[in-house]
């Protein structure tokens, strides 16, 4: 009696290519220039030109031009007490308040930055990560999706516990200059917690639990995360520019918030630092825009032939998300997009990008 093969059950596993994205090489150029134009403005320029003004003093002397004193014993450390002092020394005029438009900006850069923690986080947890710097074939996209059921369901409340409530809590007004740089000095590690806190509670979930054993288990505690974080993000934009355009106070309008400005860079050490701030923000947010139009070029591309139309539809729409919500927002937009797509590439769907029934 002839053998027959019995057919497989559940979806086949789709081929996985061994192609690599298009002009691959242009992009790479791309992230290099932002890198490279961020680190000019930044670090060269500004120290060529000798701003902030009175840095190395206020290190040197211990003391604020406005006669607070620096902390120096944060953990009894030197080499850490140093990096702390100086790291402090660098936000203080706006964690403590001293400028209303400079606490302002750094308020808004970091919890737009929540969105980048969290897409980090999720990232680097995700199984076909494990113990790799980088892919740039489009094998990446067709399997290893899924976060383990620990990191997925420990994610969200260790982004907040980890990074936003501490960041809440470095800008909330205490009226204790003293208390503010050790509050400052103590939220500089942030980001690494949140990884180290999601490596250790990740093995408290059993591996019997409905996460786990579920396929895409993870989907849910992922799209709480985009949901959470793109409200904190939304909220945080939206207030600002309320702040922004209400405000009477010259030093809350849209442009001493936010654009760098020359003229004013020398006129005191925390002015220059403002500029500093606000260069950094805008060199992090572009190369995480532009990041954002790329890993959904990627998606477009991998599941079906997208023309130029498309991609201008797709700049267009992240910065119209940039614009109306934030940059933060557009990000976790984005990813919350592109997890349904994963899902349908590793279930070999083609021809269309349309969200399915199956993912």
């Amino acid at each position: 009696m002839a053998r027959t093969n019995k057919p497989s059950r559940g979806p086949s596993k789709p081929v996985v290519p061994q192609t690599k994205r298009p002009l691959n090489g242009l992009f790479v150029l791309a992230f290099a220039g932002l890198s490279a134009i961020s680190t000019w403005f930044m670090r060269v320029e500004t120290v060529a030109k000798g701003v902030p003004i009175n840095f190395n003093t206020v290190l040197e002397t211990g003391h604020f031009d406005n006669g607070t004193p620096v902390e120096t014993n944060y953990t009894g450390i030197k080499a850490i007490d140093e990096i702390a002092k100086f790291l402090v020394i660098a936000f203080l005029e706006g964690t403590a308040g001293w400028d209303a438009g400079v606490y302002t900006q750094q308020l808004y850069f970091l919890l737009q930055w929540f969105a980048i923690v969290s897409v980090w986080s999720i990232e680097s947890n995700r199984r076909r990560n494990a113990w790799k710097a980088v892919s740039l074939d489009d094998a990446y996209y067709f399997q290893g999706r899924e976060l383990s059921a620990g990191s997925a369901v420990s994610l969200l409340p260790i982004v907040v516990i980890g990074y936003l409530i501490p960041t809440v809590v470095m800008y909330y007004p205490w009226g204790d200059v003293k208390m503010a740089q050790y509050i400052t000095a103590f939220w500089q590690p942030t980001p690494a917690f949140v990884s180290i806190l999601i490596s250790v509670f990740s093995f408290l979930v059993p591996s019997s639990s409905p996460t786990a054993v579920a396929k895409n288990g993870d989907i849910k505690h992922l799209k709480r995360v985009y949901l959470i974080v793109g409200l904190v993000t939304t909220v945080a934009h939206v207030g600002t520019l309320y702040t922004c355009l209400t405000s009477d106070d010259p030093r809350l309008s849209l442009g001493y918030v936010f654009l760098p400005n020359r003229t004013t860079w020398k006129d005191s050490m925390g002015l220059g630092l403002h500029y500093i701030f606000q260069v950094d923000f805008f060199g992090a947010f572009s190369s995480s825009l532009l990041w954002c139009w790329l890993v959904i070029y990627d998606v477009l591309r991998i599941l079906g032939k997208p023309t130029a139309a498309d991609l201008i539809k797709t700049v267009l729409g992240i910065a119209f998300v940039t614009m109306v919500a934030g940059p933060g927002t557009a990000i976790v937009a984005v990813w919350n997009w592109r997890e349904d797509r994963l899902v349908m590439i590793e279930n070999g769907v083609k021809g269309t990008w349309e969200k399915s029934k199956v993912a």
